[in-house]
């Protein structure tokens, strides 16, 4: 558990035209306020060998206005409604664990906050799957593009919603975890030889 870690908001826009399904439901014009995502606790070792959904223990989603000589009302309050998580690998590998997008609605008060505990942010069957799989002892226990034992990607979190009078919203974040089949941080022992992967182009 990794108590007290704040991840960096990368990204704080105003989203033009996004709605869950497909067809834009959002005013084009920006919001008057813009989000920020702090991560106070969570758990970036990770067991594929007994995957459970990855969660953060504690974040909080904070509201303020774009100029602080703006008087913020409840019309400026946001409702976030779709979370979209993008994986990508920061071990020097290049197989990524599949995208996932949900609908979830996190109300956040206009020059207030929003904390949520043990929220989840992906699913324990995508735990299963390449290149997590391949962690697994029956697969071999270790990454064919890397040779690693262990497999560390981030998880780029980007969450859209609107403020209550119309406006479109959106906050990025990152959250990193390294994935082992024991979930006991960087696995130690020999590294076994990189393997070539289907497709790489050899004979």
């Amino acid at each position: 558990m990794k108590p007290f870690v704040q991840v960096c908001v990368i990204a704080v826009v105003a989203a033009l035209a996004v709605s869950c399904g497909g067809n834009s439901t959002l005013n084009d014009t920006q919001a008057v306020v813009v989000l920020s995502v702090n991560i106070d606790q969570y758990t970036p070792d990770v067991a594929v060998c007994s995957p459970v959904d990855l969660t953060i223990e504690n974040m909080s989603i904070e509201s303020r206005a774009k100029d602080p000589t703006t008087g913020l009302t409840s019309t400026q309050d946001v409702v976030l409604t779709r979370w979209v998580v993008s994986p990508y690998r920061t071990d020097g590998g290049t197989a990524t664990s599949p995208g996932w997008s949900h609908d979830l609605d996190v109300y956040v008060p206009a020059g207030g906050k929003a904390t949520l505990n043990n929220y989840r942010v992906y699913p324990a069957e995508y735990l299963t799957q390449a290149p997590l799989l391949y962690l697994l002892p029956e697969n071999g226990g270790f990454d064919p593009e890397t040779g690693n034992r262990n497999i560390r990607e981030t998880l780029k979190v980007e969450i859209f919603g609107q403020t209550v009078s119309g406006k479109s919203v959106s906050v990025v974040f990152n959250v990193a975890f390294n994935f082992s089949c024991d979930g006991g941080g960087t696995p130690t022992g020999p590294t076994p030889t990189p393997m070539a992967m289907p497709g790489d182009g050899q004979n």
